[in-house]
């Protein structure tokens, strides 16, 4: 009995399940009889169709012979000939009028009129007298499209005819000389039929039932023949239906069900009349055709809905007694899922679902006292897994547990935050998926011996990341398990990085200290040694001008002088530790950047590709960053130093990527070059004073970018390696203050001068030669300027210029050659040059350098070149070429 009740549920549900079969077999009938009613009724409608179509063609073909003989009658033949000769015309013409009305007109109830024409389509003879004389080929506008010189009968489609004043259709024939067939036509008989000749044909409803009909349809989707449902339809009514369409296109003919011309589904058939350009379609209504399913859908409607109803009721039923057992059963494991281990199932039955709850019961009260004691020992086992995870995960230590496969088990946060991975990420991977090649290898090598040896291992190991080149000390070491069996190994690395960045500027500023001590004793004796034998050799070049060789020997002397002076300003420059307060403002370390890309873009870009190089400056990593606060000149001398270090490391091409950024307080710029690096000598031995590895140079600059950084509170991080490159990477603290204001142009009114100075400007780079044009112009002087060199000497030959201000890396003509033009032109003007190479002196000798009034370096400042042109034209600067 305790079985029975379920079972018996579910045996009254199957009895009300099996309507739903029942139903679907009555709507599978519904569905098979009305495809065999479609079927049939599209058989017995392409049967009409094809009759009514082979009705039409022999009705079409009897018109068609009928007025071949007409065309045949001697007596017409006879007539047309003595016309064509001129022979008794009127008489004749008259008498085959009455012989056409009264012989061959009657024959056919459906012939509206017969035209009998000539070669020129001039009507001749006519049934109707009032068509005598005119010309069909140009009154009747259905006529032009007709080729009248086959010698064939035509058929012309349905129209209306202007002839007959209806709508129907002609037919013409050629009319031949007697006894010669084969010679040109004398003329052309046309009959004219009443479109009541093929409406009958279609007009017959019968075994079409209530709303079927065929019609026919011309190439223009014009329906040709009677509607059934529309008034007036032919020539009228547009049918552009699915099967007209398909005809049209592809000549494809089409049976089954679409939407007709008046938008309303129905069951047809169309049939293809390419003779004559026509189209049958034979339809029947498709709710006529299916209207005696009617019954049986609405049959199999009800029925399916009444089993639908009566499995819903018996399932429902069903359900409730059974689900509402299940949901407690169901809720009491949910509870249990949550931790709450007090539930239980209050059921009273003596059913199968009873026998249930009651096991579930004594389940539940065995599970509460083992987890009971779970509880007391997971605590344990938490608190010391706290400990453990605190020590690990608050140490500065790299630290991780690989297995004996090599795969991780588990790494501490500040593993995480140098790799910047998740622990989750990196289980189950080995030190090749996580750290780059070089130092997985190596680390892998000590791994190995571990393994072997099961000692612990320590060594110092150097590993590139995102943000520069780690040295670790790291120590490895075997874990063992409760057996002694070896089950994974240990590794603690600690990071001395800093420390050994620390050493190492410890012992240069030593070196910095002890030469600084040197230069300051020094600095002051030498530059007046200097000084005094500068001063004679200026006495000695002025007293002996007209000694040319002399001068010569002179001016070598005094360029050495002026290098000494050099090294000891430089000496005394990355020595220095003070920085001027006032000269420390707000400074814009892109806008820096930017200003050493623009200014010795000739350098490497210009001279560079006249020497078939090819450098590339990737700017993307240029993001918008704080201000910095220094000295903009001694700034723009570290950025400067660095760019062109990086141009030197790469004398065969290649690219130099620039990019900023800002974290914690710090704004960073970071230099790389695609070179060829540096040893870890080198890089160690960079900074020193007097240290280079070029062929030119004296090895201070590198020490006066250190000196420059040291200054600002900034730091200088340097990663090469040989083959691959070098990296700088500058540190400087971040100010909020911003930029000071450019003075207005109210301000500069009172330094602005009306000046009749003409000055021609020539830089091939756009930008920079708009802004020189523009600060010149603004300053009060004539400026016309152009981009190339050619250009510049067309202008010269024409006009007449004061100074000629000139970019010295043009890429057409050189500025040599527009020198060498100059000497040939009346009036000579002073000339500039802009140099986008420091070392301009090293560059060309001294006897090109002379062929200049000033010389202006870049990176420069506008006022700068504003103060040399000032100098030229005021008279300040008497026959010594300035370098700025």
């Amino acid at each position: 009995m305790k079985s029975f009740n379920i079972k018996g549920k579910i045996l009254l549900f199957g009895l009300c399940a099996a309507l739903i079969p029942i139903a679907l077999i009555t709507t599978l009938c519904y569905l098979y009889l009305r495809t065999e009613i479609c079927d049939r009724e599209i058989n017995r409608f392409t049967a009409i169709a094809q009759a009514k179509k082979n009705y039409l063609l022999s009705c079409i073909a009897l018109k068609e012979n009928r007025t071949i003989d007409f065309c045949s009658d001697g007596y017409i033949r006879e007539s047309l000939e003595k016309i064509t000769h001129g022979k008794y015309r009127s008489t004749i013409i008259q008498s085959l009028n009455n012989y056409l009305k009264t012989s061959k007109l009657p024959i056919d109830t459906h012939m509206l009129g017969i035209y009998i024409i000539d070669t020129e389509y001039n009507v001749i003879v006519s049934t109707d007298e009032k068509m005598a004389g005119r010309n069909i080929y140009t009154e009747e506008r259905f006529f032009t499209n007709q080729d009248f010189t086959h010698k064939k009968t035509q058929l012309c489609p349905l129209h209306f005819c202007s002839l007959c004043g209806m709508k129907g259709f002609h037919i013409i024939s050629p009319i031949h000389h007697l006894g010669i067939p084969q010679k040109e036509s004398l003329g052309y008989l046309i009959a004219c039929y009443d479109v009541s000749a093929i409406n009958e044909i279609f007009a017959d409803y019968r075994h079409l039932g209530d709303t079927g009909e065929v019609y026919l349809v011309n190439k223009d989707k014009v329906m040709i023949t009677e509607s059934r449902f529309v008034k007036d339809a032919p020539l009228r009514q547009k049918v552009d239906t699915e099967p007209v369409r398909k005809i049209l296109e592809s000549s494809q003919e089409m049976t089954g069900i679409y939407t007709d011309y008046r938008g309303i589904q129905v069951v047809g058939v169309s049939i293809d009349i390419p003779d004559y350009q026509w189209i049958l379609l034979a339809e029947i209504d498709r709710a006529e055709l299916f209207s005696s399913l009617k019954r049986l859908g609405i049959a199999s409607l009800i029925l399916g809905v009444s089993g639908c109803l009566f499995v819903s009721c018996a399932g429902t039923l069903l359900a409730a007694s059974i689900s509402r057992p299940i949901q407690k059963l169901k809720a009491a494991t949910k509870s249990f899922s949550a931790g709450d281990f007090k539930g239980r199932i209050s059921l009273r039955r003596n059913d199968e679902l009873g026998e249930l709850a009651n096991s579930f019961n004594s389940m539940a009260d065995t599970i509460e006292r083992e987890i009971q004691y779970s509880n007391h020992t997971l605590s344990e086992l938490v608190k010391s897994e706290l400990k453990y995870r605190s020590i690990i995960n608050n140490t500065t230590a790299l630290i991780s547990i690989i297995d004996m496969d090599g795969r991780y088990l588990l790494i501490n946060k500040e593993y995480e935050n140098f790799i910047h991975k998740k622990t989750e990420e990196v289980v189950g991977k080995t030190v090749h998926d996580i750290l780059p090649r070089k130092a997985a290898d190596e680390i892998a090598v000590h791994d190995k011996r571990v393994f072997e040896t099961k000692q612990p291992v320590q060594y110092k190991i150097q590993v590139d990341s995102d943000d520069g080149q780690h040295t670790f000390i790291s120590v490895k070491f075997p874990i063992f398990n409760a057996d002694g069996i070896m089950y994974a190994m240990g590794s603690i690395s600690t990071d001395i990085t800093d420390l050994k960045k620390m050493e190492e500027e410890l012992l240069l500023s030593q070196k910095l200290q002890g030469l600084g001590v040197m230069a300051t004793g020094i600095a002051h004796e030498l530059n007046n040694i200097l000084a005094v034998i500068d001063a004679n050799i200026q006495l000695l070049i002025r007293e002996n001008k007209d000694r040319i060789k002399l001068q010569q020997t002179l001016s070598v002397i005094r360029k050495s002088c002026m290098d000494g002076a050099e090294v000891v300003r430089r000496m005394k420059e990355f020595t220095s530790t003070s920085v001027d307060s006032k000269k420390m403002i707000p400074v814009s370390i892109n806008a820096l950047v930017d200003n050493i890309i623009v200014f010795t873009k000739p350098l490497w870009k210009n001279i560079a590709e006249g020497e078939s190089l090819k450098y590339e400056l990737n700017t993307n990593g240029l993001k918008n960053v704080s201000n910095i606060k220094g000295n903009s000149s001694e700034l723009r001398e570290v950025v400067l130093n660095i760019f062109l270090n990086a141009l030197d490391a790469m004398p065969g091409g290649g690219t130099i990527s620039l990019s900023t950024w800002e974290k914690e307080g710090y704004v960073f710029l970071r230099i790389a070059d695609t070179g060829t690096g540096m040893t870890d000598e080198v890089k160690a031995k960079m900074f020193d004073p007097f240290f280079t590895t070029k062929k030119k140079g004296m090895g201070l600059g590198m020490s006066v970018v250190y000196g420059i950084v040291k200054r600002h509170g900034g730091t200088i991080d340097v990663q090469s390696q040989p083959g691959k490159g070098s990296t700088f990477t500058l540190k400087f603290p971040a100010t909020a203050e911003e930029l000071p204001p450019q003075p207005s142009s109210n301000d500069d009114a009172g330094k602005k001068r009306k000046s009749k100075y003409r000055i021609l400007l020539v830089e091939d780079e756009l930008a920079i030669g708009k802004i020189l044009e523009n600060h010149l112009s603004d300053n009060g002087y004539i400026v016309r300027y152009v981009n190339e060199g050619g250009k510049a000497i067309d202008l010269l030959s024409k006009e007449c210029f004061d100074l000629i201000l000139c970019d010295i890396g043009l890429p057409d003509v050189s500025v040599w050659d527009i020198i060498k033009f100059i000497e040939t032109v009346e009036k000579k003007p002073k000339i500039g040059i802009i140099a986008g190479i420091p070392d301009v002196r090293e560059k060309y000798k001294d006897g090109q350098l002379l062929a200049f009034d000033f010389v202006i370096t870049s990176p420069y400042e506008l006022e700068e070149v504003l103060s040399s042109v000032w100098s030229i034209f005021d008279n300040t600067v008497h026959g010594e070429l300035r370098i700025l």
